[in-house]
């Protein structure tokens, strides 16, 4: 009876490590496949969708930026503000 499961315990042991390898083939494969897609991405000038997000989130930042920066241009060209540079002129003379 031992020298059965014995040889019960060897063939788990067996089928672990089968196991074992196929998970390991299993993403080595998955990453080959993966650097391969990336490299015809990059042949074909393509974007990642991480780096067209990214691109993106940051021109809408810009853009933001820009709307904010025109808004206080034409606050600064109103009537009310024409008369403060002047004041500012006569403060930097005295």
């Amino acid at each position: 009876m031992k020298q059965r499961s014995t040889i019960i315990s060897d063939i788990g042991q067996m089928a672990k490590g089968a196991a074992s390898l196929l998970d390991d083939m299993h993403l080595e494969v998955k990453g080959l496949m993966k650097a391969r897609d990336e490299r015809r991405q990059h042949n074909a000038n393509l974007v990642t969708y991480e780096d067209f997000e990214a691109l993106t989130s940051r021109l809408e930042s810009l853009a933001s930026r820009i709307t904010f920066l025109e808004a206080l241009i034409e606050n600064n060209k109103s009537p009310k503000t024409s008369a403060s540079p002047k004041k500012s002129a006569q403060r930097k003379k005295d």
